[in-house]
């Protein structure tokens, strides 16, 4: 709510209109969830069959599907995932640091066999707990040449079974009962770079085969160094290898997981009438699941889901409402916004109950999500407010008590919110009838996209993608024609200022204007520059020009009254005010204000438009009778009091009205000019806004510094616009 409290919004309510906002603010809850509750039990139908048939049993009758309908068959799904599952092989992954460390270990371990090492082979290997004399003794008494050649060979050895992987067969033996004959196996390069193989478990190599294979492979390719030196090897390898690949468990089953998820759903869809069962046909568990499925489909809702669903359409309805009081300038607007808010919402949730109820089911060609008239408030409020922020918030909830429609996808919240916002977006503050045509357009060529593409990530065919996309232009393009028939009905019942209502106020031709112009011709042409003025300054800074050119216009009707004693209306035969005291010249200047909002009232301006009018001098003294008076007043004999010469409004809330009084003040002191320039008018337009600065006339205005730089910039083209030269015809 801005810098308001909940307190201070609150107060702008009536007590009425407080009863009426938490009633249908109430109401508004109720239906959102009462619409899935009720939906289902009157649309779907259900299977009866003639007995509890058993899967295996022959059928006694034909079952036919009821309705249309399309179901994700769950136990199927699982039984799919569950084969993804199986499918995926067990996964041994190499212990890279044991394998580094048994490589290091034969390596030190053969430096060591050289006589001239400083080390001694018992001591590497006591450093790794191995206890060993056999070996080690039996390779120290080979010859020099006998010993090099085992000890060359031992590192190759070791290396060429490490980068095989050395398996244990508790894990071999514990996959093959699980059913796997192949397995998918880390191997290791010439770099110690890992890649994963699809290997046979016949092929793989374990612990206690070791001896054997390192006996084989050494009389396979090193017979020449005699079987004594191929067994001794075998026996040292069997001594400094150990397993150094092993069954990862846990990577095994995040490829099972990835491959399950990866399975599609099993779906189920049937038209109405299609045949489940065929009489004498033998019944599966499928079928019976099927029939279970349908049958669901009609179900009492949990209470605990109808509190869930109240707390998120609360919580919803909250969030949305405040940013939308916090979007609304004027404080006296904030309750009848809010009650046609709710209202409008009401209005919405039973349209799409009714359209629901009459198209859900009975047609698979179409979704229902193109069909609801889920578009209408937000443009409504947005064409309304003048604020697409506003429509935003309104779209938000609107999308958002979709979600608990039972046809809602997990993609519709979205869905909905991109149709919305993109038609509030095109949008325009444009007042021309081609401009809603425009909107209409890209609103539905945007929607159109949005649906094909939802659509296709549905999995909808193409006919039914066809037919949302035909539902969802009509859907836009009614909602269209629905808000040009609905607004200008809410304009005249509430006395709207959209922009509409705006432009067609902004004619000069109409009653009040006219009257203006014949009694005060001065007056009228001074509103007239004072408009197109506040107009040109209320573009530059964003702020509402329609408002603010209908407010200059009409700022000072109230001179109509009295128009002799305003000097733009004077002749120069003689100043009214001569024969009157300053004082009572002071009161009726002041009264051009209260009577200009009167007059404002009587004939049915939007109350932003009076607004205007009584700020657009704030609460300003009137300087010059304030200075006669004092100056008529010399020895001090009478009293000169500040208030009997300042006028009795509020000083400017919005840009709008500050906009119109800087336009309104700049306008009549340019006349005092002589020979104006640009450097005359920005020094002129400078004392004003500074003179208004000074007293506190801007305060409350929201007004920028940026933003009086734009004005005063402004404000001087439309001077010098005003004030152009022409060249000099001849007489002749």
């Amino acid at each position: 709510m801005g810098n308001q409290t909940f307190k201070e919004v609150w107060s702008y309510f009536s007590k009425v209109q407080k009863t009426a906002y938490i009633v249908l603010f109430v109401l508004s809850i109720v239906i959102g969830v009462l619409i899935p509750v009720l939906l289902p039990n009157s649309t779907m139908r259900q299977i009866e069959l003639s007995r509890d048939y058993q899967a295996g049993e022959l059928s006694d009758e034909d079952v036919y599907s009821p309705q249309s309908v399309n179901f994700i068959d769950e136990i199927a799904t699982e039984n799919e995932r569950n084969n993804a599952r199986k499918a995926v092989l067990p996964y041994f992954s190499i212990d890279l640091l044991n394998t580094l460390n048994t490589v290091n270990l034969t390596r030190s371990y053969v430096q060591a066999i050289n006589p001239e090492s400083a080390t001694s082979p018992y001591a590497v290997l006591r450093e790794t707990g191995i206890l060993d004399n056999y070996v080690t003794n039996q390779i120290l008494n080979l010859s020099d040449r006998d010993r090099n050649l085992v000890t060359g060979v031992l590192e190759d050895v070791v290396k060429r079974v490490l980068a095989s992987g050395v398996f244990t067969g508790e894990d071999l033996n514990r996959i093959m009962d699980d059913g796997y004959y192949e397995v998918n196996a880390e191997r290791i390069d010439n770099d110690y770079a890992i890649h994963v193989e699809k290997i046979p478990v016949s092929s793989l190599l374990t612990i206690d085969e070791l001896y054997e294979y390192v006996i084989n492979f050494g009389f396979d390719n090193y017979r020449q160094m005699g079987e004594r030196n191929i067994i001794i090897i075998a026996q040292a390898v069997k001594m400094l290898v150990s397993s150094n690949i092993g069954y990862d468990a846990i990577e095994t089953e995040r490829e099972r997981e990835s491959a399950a998820k990866a399975t599609p759903p099993v779906s189920i869809r049937l038209e109405e009438g299609d045949l489940i069962i065929e009489r004498d046909a033998i019944i599966t568990d499928q079928d019976l699941r099927i029939i279970d499925q349908i049958n669901a489909l009609k179900v009492d809702t949990p209470l605990s889901t109808l509190i869930s669903d109240a707390i998120l359409l609360f919580t919803i309805l909250s969030f949305a409402t405040v940013f939308f009081i916090s979007s609304i300038q004027y404080k006296y607007r904030i309750p009848l916004y809010s009650i046609l808010f709710l209202s409008g919402v009401i209005i919405i949730l039973i349209l799409s109950f009714i359209f629901m109820r009459g198209v859900l089911y009975t047609s698979e060609r179409i979704t229902v999500d193109p069909i609801l008239p889920f578009l209408f408030l937000p443009v409504l409020f947005t064409c309304i407010t003048n604020k697409r922020r506003i429509g935003f918030s309104v779209g938000f909830v609107t999308a958002g008590f979709a979600v608990l429609f039972p046809t809602s996808s997990r993609f519709t919240f979205f869905h909905l919110l991109v149709v919305i916002e993109a038609s509030v977006l095109f949008v325009r503050k444009g007042t021309n009838r081609i401009d809603v045509i425009y909107e209409a357009l890209y609103s539905a060529l945007i929607a159109a996209f949005s649906t094909a593409v939802f659509s296709m990530i549905n999995g909808y065919t193409y006919d039914v993608l066809a037919s949302n996309i035909v539902f969802i232009i009509l859907n836009v393009l009614v909602t269209y024609i629905a808000v040009s028939v609905i607004l200008p009905i809410l304009e005249k019942v509430f006395n709207l200022p959209t922009q509409f209502r705006l432009h067609e106020l902004s004619y000069t031709d109409s009653p009040t204007l006219n009257r203006l112009s014949q009694v005060a011709q001065g007056t009228f042409n001074h509103v007239k520059n004072v408009s197109d003025m506040s107009y040109a300054a209320a573009k530059a800074i964003g702020a509402d020009a329609e408002l603010t050119r209908v407010g200059a216009l009409y700022h000072d009707i109230g001179k109509a009254e009295h128009p002799e004693y305003f000097i733009e209306n004077q002749s120069g035969k003689g100043n009214a005010h001569d024969d009157l005291n300053n004082n009572l010249s002071a009161a009726i200047i002041k009264s051009h204000v209260k009577l200009g909002v009167e007059k404002g009232r009587e004939i049915g301006l939007p109350q932003e438009v009076l607004d205007i009018i009584s700020q657009h001098h704030g609460n300003d003294i009137i300087m010059y009778f304030y200075n006669e008076a004092k100056k008529n007043n010399p020895d001090g004999s009478r009293l000169v009091h500040e208030e009997d010469f300042r006028y009795n409004s509020d000083i400017p809330q919005t840009p709008e009205a500050a906009i119109v009084m800087l336009a309104d003040c700049t306008e009549a002191a340019s006349r005092t000019l002589k020979n104006p320039n640009t450097q005359k008018y920005d020094r002129l337009i400078m004392s004003i806004i500074i003179s208004k600065i000074n007293h506190n006339q801007l305060a409350d205005s929201k007004l920028t510094l940026t933003d009086l730089v734009k004005i005063k910039d402004t404000f001087i083209r439309s001077l010098i616009g005003r004030d152009h030269q022409r060249i000099e015809y001849d007489k002749e």
